[in-house]
């Protein structure tokens, strides 16, 4: 039998940043209806498979474009302020305390890891917060003969994902305002001047406004949901793997990581609560995210390439406790999706990509104010009615050539100095040479990103067979 609820808001998704914004509204005196898996593996989600560190500047590339590193860099600042006194509130609703370790370690290996560098320390002094290069020799954890340079960013932090979605996931259960139907979402439709939510288990929310937090299923939800327009750009999922191993071989005080390199966030180390060691993490642009499917042996000898060459050799002698694959949702811009829809009771809180963990909190308060002021949130940066300019593949193809050449080389190859370039054109040219196959124009078309770049080589190569 359908059982039906109530509630003045529904929100659909329990990462990290569905909890966040759950949490943000019921504090506020609005009862919530989160719907998602409470318990489980949480097969594909993005929160429980992060490391995770707050990288408010180490996500900064030099080929970022001034506007887009203003605006990223000063979202993330404003996440960062203020995020021990969220920890602090989730301790006090849920009885799980949460610590963060102070700053992160970014590397450099390659000659064009140090104009990476430059271009982090950059937006880290503009934001007051300066960072100090080091030896290799002073950072502890590290162990690297091809590290010759590293920045300290005391801006930034690390934070055990599984121990902050532990502590989020028992303030939610705490509060009296949230209903938390431990089942999926599986059509959103209106119901009169309301909205209406089923879900798998047979039951059923009407609520006055709805936010989808669901990250990569949102585009499946919305396929399953007809008549349901919000006019926002697409929900584009980035498949990284993961993995905890048993112990750290050396002391890592604090989180290391390598710059952004081959379309993937750096390799990173990040100590956990327990003990372990988080190595990761990979990412590829995935068309149709398959939650429960199995790391690759690919994925996983890139990952502990570059975990073993760049961040510890000693690495070798740890064992694999456990692999995790985690579908990080993004847009075209990359930047979130976070406010209303063109469809007046429907918000977006998503494409957080690489910095849920550190926007959860900042998300949460952007959607509590627009749920409390509708239009609010209209001109901020994250707004999903913003106007979004795409490029096109030939622009793609000019742009990041260099990082195609990288990509192919991964795990384990090294190109010589000023070879990058020089190869990405050939690659660039032999792609472009398959413009008018309408398989290259259907994917370029679905995800105009550079992270598409590997999957149309994919195909050229292919077809070429």
């Amino acid at each position: 039998m359908e059982t039906t609820r109530t509630a003045d808001v529904v929100i659909v998704g329990a990462g990290i940043i569905g909890l966040a914004c759950a949490l943000e509204l019921a504090q506020s005196g609005t009862s919530v209806a989160l719907i998602g898996p409470c318990a489980g593996l949480h097969l594909g989600q993005a929160s429980r498979a992060a490391g995770a560190m707050l990288t408010v500047f180490s996500e900064v590339e030099a080929a970022h474009p001034p506007k887009r590193v203003a605006i990223e860099v000063a979202e993330r600042v404003a996440a960062r302020v203020g995020y021990e006194a969220w920890l602090d509130q989730l301790a006090e609703a849920g009885g799980q305390p949460v610590t963060l370790t102070p700053g992160v370690w970014v590397t450099a290996s390659t000659p064009t890891d140090r104009a990476e560098l430059a271009a982090i320390a950059d937006a880290a002094a503009d934001a007051g917060v300066p960072g100090e290069l080091h030896s290799p020799g002073d950072v502890p954890g590290l162990a690297s003969e091809t590290v010759f340079e590293a920045l300290w960013l005391p801006g930034e932090a690390g934070v055990d994902a599984e121990a902050l979605t532990g502590s989020a996931t028992a303030a939610v259960l705490a509060h009296p305002r949230i209903c938390w139907l431990d089942t999926d979402a599986v059509t959103v439709t209106e119901a009169g001047s309301a909205m209406r939510v089923a879900t798998a288990a047979d039951t059923t929310v009407t609520a006055e406004q709805v936010v989808l937090a669901a990250g990569v299923q949102i585009p499946a939800l919305l396929r399953h949901s007809p008549g349901l327009e919000l006019g926002t750009p697409p929900v584009l999922a980035g498949r990284g793997v993961s993995i905890v191993l048993d112990a750290a071989p050396a002391p890592v005080a604090s989180p290391i990581r390598t710059p952004n390199r081959g379309f993937a966030c750096g390799a990173h180390l990040v100590t956990r609560t327990d003990g372990s060691l988080y190595l990761g993490a990979t990412n590829r642009l995935s068309t149709h995210p398959v939650l429960d499917r199995c790391p690759s042996v690919d994925e996983i000898a890139t990952l502990l390439h570059d975990g073993i060459h760049e961040l510890n050799a000693d690495l070798r002698h740890a064992q694999i406790r456990k692999a995790r694959v985690g579908y990080r949702p993004y847009t075209t811009d990359h930047l979130p999706l976070v406010g209303r829809t063109a469809h007046p009771k429907v918000l977006l809180a998503t494409a957080t990509y690489r910095c849920g963990m550190l926007l959860a909190p900042h998300v949460a308060r952007l959607i509590q104010r627009e749920v409390d002021h509708p239009g609010a949130l209209l001109d901020h940066p994250y707004s999903p009615r913003r106007s979004i300019q795409t490029p096109g593949l030939t622009e793609l193809l000019a742009a990041h050539g260099p990082a195609l050449a990288e990509f192919i080389c991964q795990p384990g190859g090294r190109l010589p100095a000023g070879t990058a370039a020089a190869l990405g054109g050939h690659l660039c040219a032999a792609l472009a040479q398959q413009l008018a196959d309408p398989a290259v124009q259907r994917l370029a078309a679905s995800a105009p990103v550079e992270e598409v770049l590997p999957l149309l080589l994919d195909v050229a190569g292919r077809r070429s067979r």
